[in-house]
């Protein structure tokens, strides 16, 4: 007799291909059975109800969430059951306890290595399971300083060494941020030699671009070279093209890399469902160079030092403070708290971000920033009901069980999560069962709230999610490198 049954439900297994209705059995937190399936201790009545793998997050910034807020809420309430951590250049690890990171990760604990931190998230349970790379600059930046030029020979080894340490215990391989904060100093030269550590394990090298704007296209044309050179497999993380005078011109980016898919290169890329991008504000507005013209695009979400001004726009506050939106964008960027005040920026064209999302090579990844106060990007909650529910089933954009497939078996296989990612027998018990008819995003720019529409989650085989509600149990298991 199996743990539980999932009853009468439209199966959408992960592969991409046709739906079909029947039952899933579990049994010791693996699928034990799909189609007509047997006795069964417990049931659910999926009757109506679509049944898929649990939604993996190729891209997020949960490193801290998982240790703050361990239920991992806003994402078991949109179905996902995998998060991918240590993205653009940024990772919870390495560390120097007692010293709080100067990111919007603000990463604080008693750990220092990769192996104390998963110590730490086994220990007190995670709603969801975890994946992570090691990001560069919080290496570059704990050795060197978050301020460090180019690293001479000597320092660029102990930078290799610590990232060779984190694969040690099984980091995906690294990720780097080259707008950030030492990233941007890093030259093509030293980024091969960082990414060949990684390459010596079959890692990957995922990459916020140095440029997505005027220079996307010189932009992966350096991180494809560097993955001719050291045969790393690349990921680019949100791509995308912005400015208004570059609307349009994501095509030529795509066909660039189908070229370089081609000649052999590994490369695939994420893309979250929303025409606004959020980071830290001073990251986009250095305060002696400041782009006004930009400025009048952005809107605060989160301000430590202003937080009257969180959900405002610069152009209002500018206003309301009898300021030019020039000064008041300088006030910000060099608060004391500055490198925590984050920003989203409305200058992506919905054409262009629906062109990557369909690309093949294409998975989904929300990028959001968990944030306690404030308001934030509406990526953060609602990522995953958007593809489905808006751009999928209201907009057919594409299929629903093309959509599932880049949440599920995609990144799974990108990643190398084995035995996730796909409902086949043997295969983890990570599972969403929700409502085609009623998924959707309900956040705004403006206000946060939870989506509509997922009515259980399972992680590993155990029910993190009843219908619509939270059940805390932390399920989830902090997957490394060598289960793939």
């Amino acid at each position: 007799m199996y743990d539980f049954a999932i009853r009468g439900a439209l199966i959408e297994d992960g592969s991409g291909g046709q739906s079909f209705e029947g039952d899933i059995a579990v049994d010791g937190g693996h699928i034990a059975a799909v189609g007509s399936v047997g006795a069964s201790r417990a049931e659910v009545d999926a009757e109506g109800l679509v049944a898929a793998p649990g939604f993996v997050d190729a891209h997020t910034h949960d490193d801290m969430e998982l240790h703050c807020n361990p239920d991992n809420g806003s994402k078991i309430k949109q179905g996902v059951t995998t998060v991918i951590c240590g993205s653009c250049g940024f990772s919870a690890f390495p560390h120097a306890p007692g010293r709080p990171s100067p990111d919007f990760l603000s990463v604080d604990g008693w750990w220092r290595t990769y192996q104390e931190y998963q110590e730490v998230l086994t220990d007190h349970g995670i709603g969801t399971n975890s994946a992570s790379f090691v990001g560069h600059n919080t290496v570059q930046r704990l050795l060197l300083g978050a301020d460090s030029a180019e690293p001479s020979a000597r320092a660029l080894a102990a930078v290799c060494d610590d990232i060779r340490r984190a694969m040690d215990y099984g980091a995906l391989g690294v990720s780097t941020g080259l707008i950030y904060r030492p990233g941007r100093h890093t030259s093509t030269a030293a980024l091969t030699r960082i990414v060949a550590t990684v390459s010596d394990y079959g890692g990957i090298h995922s990459t916020h671009l140095r440029d997505e704007s005027d220079g996307l296209l010189n932009a992966i044309a350096e991180v494809a070279s560097v993955s001719r050179e050291t045969g790393a497999s690349l990921q680019i993380s949100h791509l995308k093209v912005i400015g208004e005078h570059n609307w349009g011109s994501l095509s030529a980016a795509l066909d660039q890399i189908d070229r370089i898919r081609a000649d052999g290169i590994d490369i695939a890329f994420d893309v979250y469902p929303y025409t606004a991008g959020s980071g830290p504000l001073a990251t986009y507005f250095p305060p002696d160079d400041i782009d006004v013209t930009r400025a009048r695009l952005v809107q605060i979400i989160r301000c430590p030092d202003y937080p009257h001004f969180e959900g405002w726009r610069l152009a209002d506050i500018a206003r309301e403070e009898g300021l030019s939106l020039r000064s008041v964008t300088h006030r910000l960027v060099t608060a004391p708290n500055a490198d925590k005040t984050l920003c989203v920026i409305f200058e992506i064209h919905e054409d262009d971000m629906l062109e990557a999302l369909s690309h093949p090579a294409a998975m989904v990844g929300s990028d959001g920033i968990p944030q306690q106060t404030g308001v934030p990007h509406p990526r953060l909650q609602g990522t995953f009901p958007r593809v489905l529910g808006h751009f999928s089933r209201d907009k057919g954009v594409f299929s629903q069980s093309a959509a599932i497939q880049k949440m599920t078996s995609m990144p799974a296989t990108r990643y190398g999560l084995r035995g996730r990612g796909l409902l086949r027998p043997g295969y983890a018990a990570d599972i969403v069962v929700f409502d085609p008819t009623t998924i959707a995003d309900c956040g705004t720019y403006s206000s946060r709230a939870d989506p509509v529409g997922v009515r259980h989650v399972f992680v590993n085989g155990k029910q993190a999610l009843s219908n619509a509600a939270l059940t805390g149990v932390r399920a989830g298991r902090v997957l490394t490198r060598e289960e793939r």
